[in-house]
C-alpha cells in the first residue's frame, strides 16, 4: 500500500476502509438529518409523525451514503484527527443538539406521558434529534479512535519496535488530575445553578460531564506503550475495541523519572505522559534507555 506524508512525518493512507466511512457518514448524518428535515417539516407543515419519522430515516440513509463515498476517497482526512482541538470538537458537537432540541423532546415526552395530541411533526423530530445528539457523540469518540488508528498503521512497522510495555497513573497523579478538572467543574455548575432551573442545568452539563468523566479514565487507566522510530503508539483495548495513537518525537520536549513515575513531557494543550514505575510490564532500564534514544532526559 502506497502512503502520503502529511504534516510533517505523519502518514496516512491514499483512501480508508469503508467501516471508517460508514461511521463518518452515520456521525454526520446524527447531525444534521433532524435539522434538514426540522426545516422541511416547518415549511410544509407536515402532520404525519409516522411519515416524519420514515422521511428521517430516508434522509440518514442518503447522508450516511454520501458522507461515506467521500470521505473513503480521502485518506488524508485521519491526520487532522491528530490535533487534540479537532479531536475534542468531533464529540462535543454532539452537545449542541441537546441544546437546540431540548425543548422539543421535553414537550414531546411530556406529552405522550400525559396522552395529550400535538400539531404537527416538530416535537417527534425534536426528540429524535436530541437523542442523535447523544448518539453523535458517541460516533464521535469512536471516529477519533479509528482515525488515530489508521494513522498508527500507516506509521509503525512492527519489526522496528524497539520496546513495548504496559502502565498506568500512578494513585497520587490520578487524585491531582481529577482534582484540578473536576474540582473547577464542580463549581462552574454550582454558579450555573444559581441562574438555571435544574432541570435545565441537568440537561445541559450532564453529557459532558459524563463525556469528561470518561476522558479522564481513560487518560489514566493502564495502556500498552511501544517505542517505534516514527514516535510512541499509545494502545487502548476497552472492551475487544484496539485503539492506537502514535505521538512523534517532535512532540515530546523531554522525559524525566521521579520516584514513582516515568514522565515524558508534551508542550500545553498536550498532557504529560505519565508511566507508574510500579506498573511497569517491562524492565525498567529498557524503558528508560529506550526513550533516552530519542529524547533528552532532564530529572529534578
Amino acid at each position: 500500500m502506497q502512503f502520503n506524508s502529511h504534516r510533517g512525518s505523519l502518514r496516512t493512507p491514499e483512501r480508508l476502509d469503508t467501516r471508517f466511512g460508514v461511521v463518518a457518514g452515520l456521525y454526520v448524518a446524527a447531525l444534521l438529518s433532524p435539522a434538514l428535515l426540522l426545516v422541511v417539516t416547518q415549511r410544509t407543515h407536515l402532520n404525519s409523525e409516522p411519515l416524519a419519522f420514515g422521511l428521517l430515516g430516508a434522509v440518514g440513509i442518503v447522508v450516511t451514503a454520501v458522507v461515506g463515498r467521500q470521505v473513503t476517497r480521502r485518506g488524508g482526512l485521519v491526520v487532522w484527527f491528530h490535533s487534540p482541538w479537532v479531536a475534542l470538537l468531533v464529540p462535543t458537537a454532539g452537545i449542541l443538539p441537546l441544546f437546540v432540541y431540548a425543548f422539543q423532546a421535553f414537550v414531546f415526552f411530556a406529552s405522550h406521558i400525559a396522552d395529550l395530541q400535538l400539531e404537527g411533526a416538530v416535537g417527534l423530530i425534536g426528540f429524535v434529534g436530541f437523542n442523535l445528539g447523544l448518539v453523535a457523540s458517541c460516533l464521535g469518540s469512536v471516529l477519533v479512535a479509528m482515525a488515530r488508528t489508521r494513522v498508527a498503521n500507516a506509521m509503525v512497522d512492527t519489526s522496528e519496535i524497539h520496546t513495548e510495555w504496559t502502565a498506568g497513573w500512578a494513585r497520587q497523579d490520578r487524585f491531582k488530575l481529577f482534582a484540578s478538572v473536576l474540582l473547577p467543574c464542580i463549581l462552574l455548575s454550582g454558579l450555573v445553578f444559581t441562574q438555571l432551573q435544574l432541570t435545565t442545568v441537568i440537561i445541559s452539563m450532564l453529557p459532558a460531564g459524563v463525556a469528561l468523566i470518561f476522558s479522564l479514565i481513560g487518560i489514566v487507566s493502564e495502556r500498552t506503550y511501544r517505542v517505534t522510530p516514527a514516535g510512541l503508539e499509545l494502545n487502548n483495548k476497552t472492551g475487544g475495541f484496539d485503539s492506537r495513537h502514535v505521538i512523534l518525537w517532535s512532540q515530546f520536549e523531554s522525559f524525566s523519572v521521579t520516584d514513582r513515575t516515568i514522565v515524558l513531557h508534551r508542550r500545553l494543550p498536550y498532557l504529560d505522559i505519565r508511566c507508574s514505575r510500579r506498573d511497569l510490564t517491562t524492565d525498567e532500564v529498557d524503558v528508560v534507555s529506550a526513550l533516552e534514544a530519542h529524547l533528552e532526559r532532564y530529572d529534578l
